[in-house]
């Protein structure tokens, strides 16, 4: 037996915090992970690989789209799949080594293989070939597993036609069509992702409303922009049959309840995720699921075991990687009672790495009406934003929400180029209970696309003393 403070279940990024921020605290701790590399979806196929190929996408997209004048770029009219992962494996290996890095620093020693619960204190590793490798003791376990791509048993996931969104990223080839089934965030990220590398996308979206959470006017000027790139967007319909049609190269035909009969190169299923529960031996030590995989947890990230904590995807919404990393870091301060900032999530920022980028924080327009609180909207424009043209994008907004009788900031919603970074300006707000003026009377450097904030709040102002809004990019 090996007897360890702390062991953890899943080397992904609640996993890690939660080894890195215990080892600091001077715990001898004990991180198990079944695959072969450490950093789970966050580096290895999900967020990290995913947002690098987007911006391989938006410099392919811009050689071959915005043009400048006496200044001319070949770029090759077919590109492979492994020029545009290349960049990504560069920045997948950095990710690792500094993985590597700090779990050495701290003397955290991994365990490769699948750990299952013997009792509420006790984890058996088992190897490929399924026998118990060793035991590990812990008086403290967090599960920090993650989750994984839904998948039906009525589509046959071959990797050469039809994928989820962690083998999409190994393409044996770059497809000429592709159909996306499912019209989440990853959903939308890959089909503006593949449109703008110029694959001809078809996306089909189980509801009636595209992101129905997302602010409605945000959501509409997104179906626009990606209508602008070439995405056929079919609502309110499901598949009914996958088939895979053999050729050279072979190719996948969607029929849907629709009616629609649909054919493409490739099939991309992201629709759902489950928690990675399964095989953990959680029917030994008394802890249930839900249908999803999903654990349950208090307010401390404890299970029904008070030892036994549970971070990050396999705990459900909000499932981000910022959010696991901080839950990590929160199960070990409660576990252990080590005094730190504590983690906010009454008001969380939330990014779509689409093409473009749409981010939000806050109150909708659709939620203040819910809640029958009258309201104001200031917009900045991008289209009359000098950064905005001097960048070439023109397309977006800043809005921001404000209580109508005080101009208190409610919501803050971007679609454009940077919204997932321009939106932490919003949090800041947001927390510091700012109100119109506040921002109004907060000058930026010149020319930005940070300015659109001022522009957005001197609107709101106007508004609350004339309703209607100003003419877009008229200077304050």
């Amino acid at each position: 037996m090996n007897r360890f403070d702390v062991v953890v279940l899943g080397g992904g990024p609640g996993g890690e915090r939660a080894a890195i921020h215990a080892a600091r605290a001077g715990k001898r701790v004990a991180l198990v992970e079944r695959e072969q590399v450490l950093g789970g979806m966050r580096v290895n196929w999900g967020t990290l690989p995913s947002k690098t190929l987007r911006e391989s996408a938006l410099f392919v997209y811009g050689l071959r789209h915005n043009k400048l004048d006496a200044i001319n770029v070949e770029i090759a009219d077919t590109i492979t799949i492994p020029e545009l992962m290349y960049r990504e494996q560069r920045v997948v290996q950095r990710e690792l080594e500094l993985i590597n890095r700090w779990l050495n620093r701290y003397a955290i020693e991994t365990f490769r293989g699948e750990g299952r619960f013997l009792d509420a204190h006790t984890i058996a590793v088992h190897g490929v070939d399924g026998r118990v490798r060793l035991h590990l003791s812990g008086d403290v376990i967090v599960i920090a597993t993650g989750s994984s791509p839904n998948r039906p048993d009525d589509i046959a996931f071959d990797a050469d036609t039809v994928f989820d969104s962690t083998t999409v990223l190994r393409l044996p080839r770059m497809p000429r069509s592709m159909i996306v089934l499912g019209a989440g965030v990853i959903g939308v990220e890959y089909a503006s992702i593949f449109a703008a590398l110029g694959v001809s996308v078809t996306l089909v979206d189980t509801r009636a409303e595209l992101l129905p959470y997302v602010d409605r006017e945000i959501a509409g000027l997104l179906r626009r922009e990606l209508v602008r790139l070439g995405i056929v967007y079919v609502s309110n319909d499901r598949h009914a049959r996958v088939e895979r049609i053999d050729g050279v190269p072979p190719m996948v035909r969607v029929t849907t309840l629709g009616g629609n009969v649909l054919e493409a190169d490739v099939l991309l299923y992201a629709v759902g995720r489950d928690g990675n529960s399964r095989g953990l031996g959680l029917e030994a030590i008394g802890i249930v699921p839900d249908a999803r995989g999903l654990l349950t947890v208090n307010e401390k990230f404890q299970t029904v075991h008070p030892n036994i904590y549970a971070v990050g995807d396999v705990i459900g919404f909000p499932a981000l990687a910022s959010t696991s990393m901080e839950q990590g870091r929160q199960a070990i301060m409660n576990a252990y009672g080590i005094p730190g900032p504590k983690l906010r999530t009454s008001c969380l920022p939330f990014a779509i790495y689409a093409i473009p980028e749409v981010s939000y924080i806050g109150d909708t327009e659709e939620t203040l009406k819910e809640k029958a609180i009258p309201y104001v909207a200031g917009r900045g424009h991008y289209e009359m934003n000098p950064r905005g043209q001097i960048v070439g994008t023109t397309g977006g907004i800043v809005k921001l929400l404000f209580e109508r009788d005080t101009l208190a900031l409610r919501g803050v919603h971007i679609i454009g180029h940077s919204a997932s970074e321009l939106v932490h300006i919003g949090q800041a707000f947001l927390v510091a209970n700012a109100h119109a003026a506040d921002i109004a009377e907060t000058l930026y450097n010149y020319p930005t696309f940070s300015d659109m904030y001022r522009h957005a709040a001197l609107v709101a102002l106007l508004a609350q003393e004339e309703p209607g809004e100003p003419t877009p990019g008229e200077p304050f």
